[in-house]
């Protein structure tokens, strides 16, 4: 299969965060995305297998977007928060819909990046069984994106910056006490 150029994918999902803007994302059809991005349902569908293809894409690519230069699992963290506020209408209208399990996964796979690199960065010098250090990046995984979904479901009324500060208070060091929990005796 021939690759989109980055241009048609970025128009394409430009156009479905536009329609998200008014309407939920059951609500959108095919015929509307490529009406407002004026190509073809072919050109949808020659590179989408359906719309939850182009959003699944939209939001691995935003969330890159909004991360770049974020240097902490917290900054990271906080920058997730104000793009769901910066894109509240869009991100709601994901949220109360049937595409509402890309969101979650995308959490998912946001909140596991970042605490698989807290405990690469602080778990170096220590012996532990991969089975073991999966265990806990998802633990920490499911913790912080349960924060994040909760928050969207509670129409985002808290402010990110202290619920990341409470979380960083909760958290700071404790990749590390609990990686030593696990490692092999002697480390």
């Amino acid at each position: 299969m021939r690759r989109l150029a980055p241009s048609t994918k970025l128009a394409l999902a430009a156009s479905l965060k536009r329609l998200l803007q008014k309407k939920f994302l059951d609500d959108i059809t095919v015929k509307e995305i490529v009406e407002d991005c004026q190509v073809n349902r072919q050109t949808f569908y020659y590179h989408f297998q359906d719309i939850y293809d182009l959003l699944r894409w939209l939001l691995e690519h935003e969330t890159e977007q909004a991360l770049q230069g974020t240097e902490s699992w917290q900054q990271a963290l906080l920058a997730a928060f104000h793009y769901a506020q910066e894109n509240h209408v869009t991100v709601y209208h994901v949220f109360r819909s049937s595409g509402r399990d890309h969101l979650d996964c995308q959490f998912f796979s946001l909140t596991r990046s970042l605490v698989s690199t807290a405990f690469a960065q602080r778990t170096q010098d220590l012996n532990l069984d991969a089975a073991d250090l999966d265990f806990l990046i998802d633990f920490y995984m499911y913790a912080l994106s349960g924060i994040l979904m909760s928050w969207l479901s509670s129409d985002m009324r808290e402010d990110p910056e202290q619920i990341v500060a409470r979380v960083s208070r909760l958290l700071d060091g404790e990749f590390r006490r609990a990686a030593e929990r696990f490692a092999a005796p002697g480390d």
